[in-house]
Formats: structure tokens, sequence, C-alpha cells
């Protein structure tokens, strides 16, 4: 949806540098280059560039406009990447709108429910307000965001249960008598509205305390700074164990509405009060105790975040429904302390506005199906990480992951071909009309999902599971972006002759631990049952000099077209092989003009070389290595050290090592040292005598070694060095076309030079 961007450009040079690697080896190392087309970005950029929105569209008017979008920027960032000098298969690109990629995405969908992996259930997801949509875990990005922090009062309810409870738990005030108050902490007052219970962690010991005329329970532990925070002293009254109050019912602080203690193990000992208010339709953690306790899931969200069916806050953004808890709270005295406060919070990585939990109906992956979340643990041991610390991270990562939503309330991608039943409502998503969608996706695309007629997809004889109903209507879910993405192991590793599955290597930014990597291995392992990759590399991200994010409001955004213009694609090739990627990657002037001069340095010594083996014959004027003078043996023996340096760091992914060995090599083993000594004999020596013929032997070797070193990184250099290398014997169309040993190892062995 825009143009290329410098870690666009960081990661692709990347991926460059070791398919020309591989090819110098004598490998063969198709890449195809491959963009997704679907998604929130495209349809997000296009709704601001046309000035809509999602309910104000005609859907296929508004797809046709969205591929032609998509493709438009396929162009644009394709002649980029090419004048960034990155090999493939241009015009044979994979796309995922192609029809033939989106019957691959449904072939692959349709295994899986058949495998049983696929479910439609109702659980908190994250929920963009603005673009009103579930989104993956990947599309989360974490800001800060200042909030209402609040601690407020659950009352006990005056009866003859809870009483009982309290005086068999001894739990009651020792005078036994005034109100009991349950002291919780949110930042979420708007969740209040939800609320059906209140959590103790059954582990913790808990206290009832006098303040200010009224008897408290709260987290014992975290009575010191509470009483810091209220700033009164609290008196301990009774003590006991969280369990105890398991089933003691409470009044909801401003509603007409019952809430019970339940015990939960997430309940926090290091912050807040001890008593976490449950409200199952905004969390995760929260939805986990509904079956236990049976627990009412309230949403009274809708999908725009605005509030219905609660008289008191229909219609009421969350912010505005937040306001009016508070002043609720208030009035009702029931607020102790409000306070506004900054902390990290999930906001949407396209739109940058907060996100909620919102429970909502969803088709899932169950990642624990078949025992699929051990067999991806055991296939991520046999993956090779670079760096090694990635194997941990994807670890831990899979090991805590939710099931994965799949759904997506947006109009561009592929839709989720689920029906649903006119007479009871059941949604449906069957394998039969996955398949037939599947062949009607492969012949005319996606789009026919939203114009074909119902009986062109239905089976023969089909009817409702549920209430044996035979009158449908299409549902308009469309599939997360990741699942089109990730499926990229079978729509296009195991469709094209040239590939192999599974692929040698993924090669991406660390924030594809959560993104790519793992929704391309979770359905490979669930139908192939092994990673489809063998080797994971991930890069940093790219920051400015100082280290800081870089944004268009702090002014630190280098676009690679800027640098391009200025300096040559060169130079972003050697910004990108010379960083040390496993960390954050920084970029500034100062670090370009470091880099142009580093540049400048080796093609000088290039053309030094050049300029000084115009008249040498590498066929008349070769010598065997004992007739070479001593210090040009040393420089054979040197270069060959280099070379093989080098070349152990490719093999490694050590790219920086790699320029700083060319870098040494050319500035100081060469210009500082060997071509300053060299000088008298090249210019002032006959052209035919000995010396001048030793040296000129070592500098065509030299040379040799030097642009096969390059090429990886230094691409067009090494490509106009081999046009202007004239002298070379065996000389080929391109560098590229010569092998990294031929030519080098066999010719001069250490043992020849001693």
């Amino acid at each position: 949806n825009g143009l290329i961007h410098i870690v666009h450009a960081l990661n692709k040079i990347l991926k460059d540098i070791i398919i020309k690697y591989k090819v110098m080896k004598g490998f063969d190392v198709p890449f195809i280059v491959g963009w997704d087309c679907h998604g929130l970005p495209v349809e997000h950029q296009l709704f601001k560039e046309l000035n809509l929105d999602k309910h104000s569209v005609r859907i296929t008017d508004f797809r046709k406009q969205a591929k032609e979008f998509a493709l438009k920027f396929v162009e644009l960032q394709k002649k980029d990447f090419m004048r960034l000098g990155i090999f493939s298969d241009w015009s044979n690109p994979y796309l995922t709108l192609n029809p033939e990629y989106e019957y691959s995405v449904m072939k692959l969908l349709q295994y899986l429910k058949e495998a049983g992996f696929i479910y439609r259930g109702r659980k908190p997801v994250n929920w963009c307000a603005t673009c009103e949509t579930a989104l993956a875990e990947a599309e989360v990005e974490y800001l800060d965001k200042e909030s209402d922090s609040i601690y407020l009062l659950f009352p006990v309810k005056e009866d003859s249960q809870n009483v009982t409870l309290l005086k068999e738990k001894n739990v009651l005030p020792a005078q036994g008598e005034g109100e009991i108050y349950f002291l919780v902490w949110t930042t979420t007052p708007w969740t209040l509205i939800s609320n059906v219970a209140v959590a103790l962690n059954p582990t913790l010991e808990y206290c009832i305390v006098e303040c200010q005329s009224r008897y408290l329970v709260l987290a014992k532990e975290l009575l010191p700074e509470l009483e810091k925070l209220l700033n009164v002293p609290l008196q301990v009254i009774n003590t006991f164990m969280g369990s105890d109050l398991e089933g003691l019912k409470l009044n909801h602080p401003f509603l007409e509405r019952e809430s019970v203690v339940v015990m939960a193990d997430f309940v926090s000992r290091q912050e807040g009060t001890g008593c976490v208010h449950i409200a199952p339709g905004h969390g995760a953690e929260d939805f986990s105790l509904i079956n236990k306790y049976s627990l009412q899931v309230i949403m009274p969200v809708n999908d725009e975040g605005i509030f219905e069916g609660v008289p008191e806050f229909e219609g009421l953004n969350i912010a505005r429904a937040s306001q009016k808890v508070i002043e609720k709270l208030k009035k009702k005295n029931f607020l102790l302390i409000h306070r506004k406060v900054t902390h990290s919070y999930p906001h949407c990585w396209r739109c940058k506005n907060p996100i909620i939990f919102r429970a909502t109906f969803q088709w899932f992956l169950n990642v624990d199906h078949n025992d699929l979340r051990r067999q991806l643990l055991e296939e991520v041991e046999r993956v090779q990480w670079v760096p090694a610390a990635g194997k941990e991270r994807m670890k831990a990562m899979l090991s805590q992951r939710p099931d994965w939503c799949l759904s997506r309330q947006r109009l561009w991608g592929v839709p989720i071909p689920a029906l649903k039943c006119t007479s009871c409502g059941e949604v449906i998503l069957d394998k039969e009309v996955i398949h037939n969608v599947a062949q009607l996706f492969k012949q005319k695309g996606s789009d026919a999902w939203f114009t074909a007629e119902l009986k062109d997809i239905l089976p023969p004889q089909f009817w409702c599971s549920h209430c044996k109903g035979r009158e449908f209507l299409k549902e308009f879910d469309i599939l997360d972006v990741w699942f089109e993405s990730g499926a990229s192991f079978t729509a296009v590793v195991q469709h094209k002759d040239e590939l192999e599955f599974p692929a040698d290597m993924y090669l991406e930014g660390s924030d594809q631990h959560r993104g790519w990597f793992q929704v391309s291995l979770i359905p490979s392992v669930a139908r192939e049952q092994r990673a489809p990759f063998k080797t994971i590399l991930t890069h940093g991200f790219v920051v400015d000099g100082e280290g800081r994010k870089m944004s268009k409001s702090l002014g630190n955004v280098i676009a690679p077209q800027e640098v391009i213009e200025k300096h040559g694609a060169e130079i972003l090739r050697l910004w990108a092989a010379f960083s040390d990627y496993s960390e954050d990657v920084k970029i500034s002037d100062n670090i370009v003009k470091q880099l142009i001069d580093m540049y400048r340095k080796v093609r000088n010594t290039i053309k030094f070389i050049l300029g000084n083996i115009y008249d040498f014959d590498p066929d008349a004027d070769a010598m065997p290595p004992h007739e070479l003078l001593e210090l040009d043996r040393f420089m054979l023996h040197q270069t060959l050290r280099t070379y093989e340096e080098a070349m152990s760091h490719y093999e490694g992914f050590s790219f920086y090592k790699v320029c700083q060995k060319i870098f040494n090599f050319c500035n100081i083993d060469l210009s500082s040292f060997y071509l300053d000594i060299l000088k008298d004999r090249l210019y002032t020596y006959s052209p035919y005598s000995q010396q001048r013929k030793s040296a000129q032997n070592v500098l065509y070797y030299i040379l040799k070694v030097i642009i096969k070193i390059i090429a990886p990184v230094l691409s067009f250099t090494a490509e106009e060095t081999h046009e202007a290398f004239t002298k070379l014997k065996n000389k080929k169309k391109s560098v590229f076309f010569h092998k990294f040993d031929e030519d080098i190892i066999p010719e001069y062995r250490d043992g020849e030079l001693a």
C-alpha cells in the first residue's frame, strides 16, 4: 500500500546476498518474489484515499478498486527492488490475489476443517473499533496510552448466605457489624458495565482493614503500597486466604446486578489490590472462568465501540462511557481514587488507535487439536535459528499462544465460505462447500463468492446439520491475511517445480516470530507434520543514528529512494551488509557518509589494480609460485586467507564480518602496505622484468578474488569490474556465472607459498 521503506531494503538485500552467495557456491537457487495483496493495510489506505468507509461502498466495486490499488503498488515496489539489484524472476512473482493462489488457500482450509482443526466459537478477541474488525496477535502493537486508573468498592451483598460464609471463615470485623467492601482496581472503567464477578488469588493471603469507617478486603502483600496511595493508615482486623471467600455474593457498584467472588491464579501479587473485576466479554483470562463458575458473558459494545442495550449508556462510545462510570461511582461514594496513568497498551498496527477486547463469534484454528502444540514445539527444535536466541523466543510464544482467530470483518480478502441457516441461525463451514468454492476461485477468483448463486456452490441434497433446513445465506467474513501468507508453503513452494519443500530459509524481521514464521509453521505442521523451513534468519528493526524508532513526527525517516537518488543503490547494499542485523540496525546521514568512504576505498583499490594490469597477459606472463618475489608470495598467502575467512563468514551469515574483511584487506593489506610498496616496481621497472611481472601475477589473482568476494554485497561494482576486467581468463557473461572456488583454491595453496 505504499513505496518500499528502509526495512524493505534491508530485508530484500539480506536475502539477495544469501542468494548470490549460494549461486556462486554452485547451488541452484530459485527465488520467487511475492506480495501479500489482501487485508487491512490495503483496505485502510484505499478507504482513506477515497474518503469512504466499509458501510458506504458496494463490495464488488470496492474489491475491484482494491485489486487495482494493490497491483499498482506491486509494480512500484517491484521497480524499487530491481533498482536495488535483487535477483528474482521478476516476470513471474506470486501474488496472493491470483486465482491459483486463492485456490490453494481454500484447499488448505478444507484440509484443516476436515481434520478437525477449525471451529466457530465466541471468545474475546483483539478488536479495533476504528477498523471494525478482529485483529491477530501479529496485528497488535504496544504503545503508551493515558488511561483512567480507578480504585473502587464492590459492596458485599447483605443476605443470610453471605453472613454464614463470613462467620464460618472468620472474616467479619471483630465487633461483627459494619458494611464490607472489596477494593478493586482497573484502568478500563467502561468494562465495569459488563462485570459479573470479582476474582481473588486462592493462594494469596487477604485481610480486612478499617478505612474511614468502612471495612475493605484486599491482598495483605499489597497493603503497604495501598496505604501510600490512599494516604491513610489501614488497620488490619482479620486475615484469611483468598480461597476462603469463594462464592461470596457482591452487589454491582452501580447496576442492578449481582457479582460473585471467584478464584483465579492470574490475579497479580505485584500490583493493584488483589481483587480483580471480571468481565468475560472483555478479556481472555476473564473468559476462561465462565464454565467453572457459570458466568454470564455480557457484551454491550458493538462493532464500532458503541454501547447498545444498556439504557444508561446507550449510544456512548468507550471514552464517554468510562467518564459516566466514574461519575456514577463518585455519586454512590464507591470511588476511592481516580488518577491518570500512562502505560503500555495494545493498539491497532494500522490505524494506531487503542483496541478493545470483545467477545464475538469468530472462526478459530484449535492449536491443541491432535496434539498440534507439542508437534510445533518439537519442530522448532529441528529448525536452525539465526541468531540462536530466536528458538527460545518462538518456543515461548507457541507455548502461550491462544487458538488462532481466522476470521476478519473486512471487505478485501479471501472469503470464508460459511453459510447461515435461515431456519435456526446455525453458521456452517462444510468441507464439500469449501471444495466447490475452491474450484470456483480457481476459475474466477475470490470475487466470485460475492456474485455466485448459492445453487452453484451447494452440494446436492445439502441441508443444515442442526435443523435439517435447506435455505441458507452466505456469510461475508474474510480469512485472516496471515493465513494466506502462511499458505505460501503449499501455494508456492509445493506448487512450483523449481522449488523444494521445505524451503531452505525464511528470512524476515524479528517481529515475524509472532507473524509469518508462526502462521507458516502452524498449518504446515498440521498438514505435513513438519516445518515449512529448514532455517530461520531474523534481523532487527531499523532505527536512526541515536537508536530511536523512525517516525515522521521526529523527522528522522530515511527513505531508500533518497539514498539511491543521492548515492546509488550500492551504498544501501553496503549498509545492509555491514550492519549487525542480530540487533536493531542504525542508519543516519553520518553512517551513510562513513559507508561512502569505505566504498570509495574498495573501489579505488580495484581501479588501481585494473590500471596496473592493462598490459598483463595471464597466459604468456603467468609465473609459478616459486618464481614470485617473496613479498608477492606473502600477499598471495594473505589473499587466500582473506578469501577463506570471507567464505566462512558468508557461510555463517555474518555479512558485516565479510565487509570488515573486505575493507581491512583493501585498506590495510593492500592500500597501506602492498600497493604502496609496489608502486616503484610497477612504475619504474621494465614492463618485461620479472619483478613487474611477479607483481602483476599477484594483482591479477587478487582482483579475481576481490570481485568474487564483493559480488554478493557490492553487486553493481563487481559486475562493472568484471566487465572492465578484459584480461580475465575463461570470462563468462556475468560475474555471477563464475563459481567461488574456480581458479582460486587449486591455483595457489599455502604449501606452495611457504
